[in-house]
């Protein structure tokens, strides 16, 4: 048997406001329908002894050793040498930072090669110097992460007094064997981000898109913030660090808020690192790093503001035209000097007053007024109310000091405070649910980071660093109405995908040590986390009632009432059995659900990461360099969930090739393993509230958990007239003696799998990089990742197929599919009025699983495959022109790893055949930008304009087309599809996008300056969709005339029986005008 590590690689842009009035003021849809009866959506317009010794080790390690030190720094190298080529040894070379007084020295070894590391990024001085020779002296710019080469030819002579500072601007990067992008402070400064969350400028990258989270799924913990895909890998498998420490959550697996656009100096994007100083990211890592004050006093003052007077209608607002939107952005920084060269301190506050009205699916608007009559009717509940107002406030500020003790000792202490209160949020994805689902959100962010660096000697330096970070995260509901669902349509009432509340608490220790010893630079390190997290997490509470589509929500079908087919219910009083027969009817009616009950639902959680890594960058001749290494990454969780593996060894090997010449022609390339974390979203729902029992429960493997939920989640599912009859008995009058059903399959089982995997990416890359003319670089590099152990859940307890039945896919194919639960004739595409379908008659229920409805266990069987042409060129800003062009062309392929206990394969027997295009596929992807500084010395009326633009084309999307019920009889039914159709073979609209900003500056003082901006967002007002509706209403795609299983029609492969399917869920922006004012001296 091959080792795991070798498993992952097998198979691999006018001048002011005014023009704006002249564009299109709405979006008008236009629903034409093709073959298969979808939307298509355009615009008019102008268009865990053995563990405790790892840890030991691990933690001694820790106060020796580096993690991700020259991840947030720099580094500068090269050769001193005379007008002979012959090496010059023991010069002395200088790096000097001028607006902060920082100087580092070193020797140039008897070969004449120099390093010096761990500097931070910013402009310098470098010099050489030598007795017997003339000194030289160069001025450079190096950013976040670079290994910059600079190299130095001192004539024979005298060290003079005056010396011509050469201005060489960006270095080149020869020994750079990573894929990255940097985005510099010029480009966040002047390019147009919608809502300033400067991390969107990562989408500025090749092979980065906006992560998707699948129609009909949930996010566990709702981020306010962009989220992600590296590579074509999910969103919860990537690494963001701020000053070098770690800013992930926990509990939802995202980035955290970070700080202004104004508190950041500059980041990068690592697609592909072979340094084995990086971990835990199976997909990718943004490095960011705030400022920092200077020797010069600076500051700034802004105010950006929004209406939607100035806005285009967004095609989904609420009827009536009520389509709000107020925000304001305001805030300032003060940065300087303490003790000049030697202390500096930096601070930023922002704060926002955001107001907006939300959007909503197109089957809503379309059909409010029926639900509204059903709700009121039936169900005794208040009408939807659509105009409701959505806030989102915060105020943040950040504060960072700088100290140098000496040449040799310096430290920064950074702190973060972040405070967000949001109302009427949507705790789904966008245009899923309705005003009775929302919930109001106020979380609290803050971290407190100590960085310090020590050069023991011009080879020795050590880097460490220590973080305390703390989230308050309250997620209380509006209002605790039922859950009503529209399978993979819309949803009513409270969800209970997501927690109440959560807290999570962080420590983190790294330490680094880089030894310069000749040609190679050795490093070896380590870093520590503990998190601790408490969480809240009431699932179907008082029950949830999903219905296969709107006519049996509305019961105008052959039922003639409305029928769910499966209630989820939750019970609470564990001391007692969970003999919890009723409901409260007071929380049904909207009240507040009581605190006895919210503790029963609440779990806490510790766990630790770990790291380790060696490696050595070997400067095997002038021309090539190779980084090789080996990192191991630890993982413990309490060992009554998981049996941590110990086992997680990432070997990696980098290569760069510079091949020289006027062009600076580079080629690189590597190779490696990158294990990442496994989903805790996952785990922290089993342990308070999703256990199902007292007591240890079965599983498939014969292990047994013993972590004891305090709750119990119950599921009734029988025919459709006994669904109806159920329901109608629940909601019997005044629901005064409203009772649960008694359900024959009782608990329902989210758990994990004792042997769990961590998840990891093997990847491997080729490239080339050159300079086509000065001040640009083209990269051109080819990238295969493939995901292993992907975690996602299925469902351990589904009943052995009963049999199969020939079903079609959209092409008219024939093929057979299993049923479950089911006599055969109950699952034509259209039941006939009268059939009565005793649906649960002769399950085949798994040895050990009898009295248990539905067991999703959490497991590491997925995987994934991505291909990519990643092309990235820039030109930095000189002579009054910056532009950049970056395209990806990729193809992605998965089997569905999802996070989600919503979206299970359909066939927990046969995971190949959920094996299709991933959802994060994006197949070409194109992003231009550029920046236009006008004169500043020609006359009042030309001077200080700038104008920038972000243009962005993106191919289409792939949804799953399901069928909107349990049309194969196994209970669950939000992750049917129509007939036997494969994953994502719906194919959404193309993505196209223009945002423009026209800004001026006015001179007030020398150090006074105004400016004055306008932004637009989406400025050509394209009406780009984001979800579609892809329930299509039946069982399978029937020809016409086709066999007798199909019923007697009507058949809907050209179409569909669900008049919503193929249209939009979800939009993004219209456009959207934005004008600011900033003033900095």
């Amino acid at each position: 048997m091959e080792p795991h590590w070798i498993e992952g690689f097998k198979g691999k842009i006018i001048a002011g406001v005014g023009c704006f009035a002249h564009l299109p003021t709405h979006q008008s849809i236009s629903r034409n329908w093709n073959k298969e009866r979808r939307w298509e959506g355009h615009v008019r317009t102008t268009r865990p002894f053995v563990r405790l010794k790892v840890l030991c080790c691990a933690l001694s390690a820790v106060l020796l050793l580096p993690a991700q030190a020259q991840v947030v720094t720099a580094t500068i190298q090269g050769r001193v040498y005379d007008t002979s080529g012959a090496a010059i040894s023991d010069a002395t070379v200088t790096a000097a930072n001028p607006a902060t007084g920082l100087t580092r020295s070193t020797t140039a070894s008897a070969t004449g090669d120099y390093q010096i590391t761990l500097l931070p990024s910013g402009d310098y001085t470098i010099t050489a110097e030598k007795s017997g020779f003339q000194k030289a002296a160069k001025k450079i710019h190096l950013d976040i992460g670079s290994s910059g080469n600079l190299d130095f030819n001192l004539p024979v002579g005298q060290v003079t007094q005056q010396v011509t500072v050469q201005d060489v601007g960006e270095v080149a990067e020869p020994t750079r064997t990573m894929v990255s992008s940097v985005i510099d402070q010029q480009q966040i400064q002047s390019l147009p981000v919608n809502g300033r969350q400067f991390i969107d400028f990562a989408l500025l990258a090749p092979g980065v898109t906006i992560g998707d989270t699948t129609s009909g799924s949930t996010d566990v913990i709702i981020e306010p913030v962009t989220k992600l895909s590296f590579a074509g890998q999910n969103i919860h498998y990537n690494f963001v660090a701020i000053d070098g420490a770690d800013n992930m959550s926990t509990a939802s697996g995202i980035q955290k808020t970070t700080p202004s656009e104004e508190a950041v100096q500059e980041f990068r994007v690592v697609n592909s690192s072979y340094s084995t100083e990086f971990g835990r990211a199976v997909g990718g890592i943004v490095n960011i790093i705030t400022k920092s004050g200077t020797n010069d006093l600076h500051g700034s003052l802004y105010e950006y503001f929004r209406n939607d007077a100035m806005d285009a209608k967004n095609a989904l607002a609420a009827p009536g035209g009520f389509n709000k939107l107020r925000q304001n952005q305001f805030g300032g920084t003060l940065g300087g000097p303490i003790v000049k060269d030697k202390t500096f301190f930096f601070g930023n506050y922002e704060g926002q007053r955001h107001s907006e009205s939300p959007y909503y699916n197109s089957a809503v608007l379309t059909n409010i007024d029926a639900i509204n009559s059903a709700k009121v009717n039936v169900f005794g509940l208040p009408a939807e109310n659509l105009r409701v107002n959505r806030t989102i406030n915060y105020d943040n500020f950040l504060v960072k000091l700088d100290h140098s003790f000496n040449e040799k000792h310096s430290v920064f202490v950074r702190y973060f405070f972040n405070d967000q209160r949001s109302t009427n949020l949507s705790p789904l994805n966008d245009g899923f649910d309705l005003p009775s689902g929302f919930k109001n959100n106020n979380f609290r962010d803050q971290s407190l980071v100590g960085n310090f660096v020590s050069v023991f000697s011009s080879s020795l330096v050590n880097e460490a660093r220590v973080q305390y970070a703390h989230r308050f995260f309250d997620f209380p509901v509006v209002s605790t109405q039922p859950h009503l669902e529209v399978s993979n349509v819309f949803t009513l009432g409270v969800n209970r995908g997501n927690p109440d509340f959560y807290q999570e608490s962080r420590w983190e220790f790294v330490d680094t040590v880089t030894k310069t010893a000749g040609r190679h630079t050795i490093s070896f390190g380590g870093d520590f986390n503990h998190v601790n997290t408490i969480e809240s997490f009431p699932l179907f509470y008082p029950f949830e009632a999903d219905f296969g589509s709107l006519n049996a929500f509305l019961g105008q079908d052959f039922v003639g009432a409305p029928h769910p087919f499966v209630i989820f219910f939750e019970r609470f009083d564990a001391a007692s059995g969970f003999n919890e027969p009723s409901f409260n009817t007071s929380v049904y009616q909207g009240g507040a659900i009581s605190s006895a009950l919210r503790n029963q639902a609440k779990g806490e959680l510790g766990h630790t990461y770990e790291g380790l890594f060696v490696e050595d960058k070997w400067r095997a001749t002038s021309n090539l360099t190779v980084n090789y290494g080996l990192r191991w990454e630890g993982e413990t969780w309490p060992s009554a969930a998981i049996n941590n593996p110990l086992k997680n060894f990432d070997p990696r090997a980098g290569f760069s090739y510079a091949v020289g010449g006027q062009r600076s022609f580079v080629i690189r390339g590597g190779a490696g393993l990158f294990h990442g974390t496994i989903p805790s979203p996952l785990l922290m729902c089993q342990i308070p509230s999703c256990g199902g029992t007292i007591g240890k429960f079965p599983g498939r493997e014969n292990v047994q958990d013993d972590l004891n939920a305090k709750t119990r989640l119950s599921a009734f599912g029988a025919d459709p007239f006994t669904m109806a009859a159920e329901l109608s008995g629940m909601l019997g009058p005044g629901l005064t003696a409203a009772v649960y059903p008694n359900p024959s399959l009782d608990a329902v089982i989210v758990r994990f799998d004792k042997n769990h995997k961590p998840p990891y990416g093997a990847q491997i890359s080729l490239g080339i990089e050159f300079q086509p003319f000065k001040d640009a670089v083209l990269d051109i590099t080819g990238l295969h990742v493939r995901g292993v152990h992907l975690g996602s859940f299925f469902n351990v307890n589904q009943p052995d197929p009963a049999g199969q039945l020939p079903f079609h896919d959209s092409r008219g194919n024939l093929g057979l599919k299993n049923m479950y639960c089911a006599n055969f004739p109950c699952f034509p595409p259209v039941i006939a009025p009268g059939v009565r379908c005793a649906v649960f008659t002769g399950c085949a229920i798994p040895a050990g699983f009898l009295g248990f409805a539905v067991d999703f266990e959490a497991d590491s069987k997925w995987d994934s495959v991505w291909d990519g042409l990643l092309v990235n060129f820039n030109k930095r800003l000189n002579h009054h022109v910056g532009w950049g062009v970056s395209y990806t062309w990729s193809k992605g392929i998965d089997n569905g790893p999802n996070p989600s206990f919503v979206l299970i394969p359909q066939d927990s027997c046969c995971l190949n055949k959920e094996r299709a295009v991933s959802a994060d596929y994006v197949k070409h992807r194109f992003v231009a930008n550029a920046t236009f500084d006008g004169p500043t010395h020609v006359n009042h009326l030309v001077n200080n304009w700038e104008l920038s633009t972000i243009v962005t084309l993106e191919s289409p999307h792939y949804f799953t087309k399901f069928a909107g019920f349990d049309s194969n009889g196994d209970i669950f039914g939000n992750n049917d599809r129509v007939g036997i159709e494969s994953r994502n073979t719906f194919k959404g609209d193309s993505y196209q996008t223009v945002d423009l900003r026209v800004s001026r500056t006015f001179n007030i003082t020398e150090k006074f300056h105004l400016q004055a901006m306008a932004e637009a967002f989406n400025l050509l007002n394209t009406l780009n969709v984001r979800f579609f509706n892809t329930a299509y209403g039946a069982s399978d795609f029937c020809p016409a005339g086709g066999p007798s299983y199909c019923g007697t029609g009507p058949f809907f492969r050209e179409g569909s029986p669900n008049p919503s399917y193929g249209t939009p869920r979800a939009l993004f922006n219209p456009r959207q005008i934005q004008l600011a004012v900033r003033m900095t001296w």
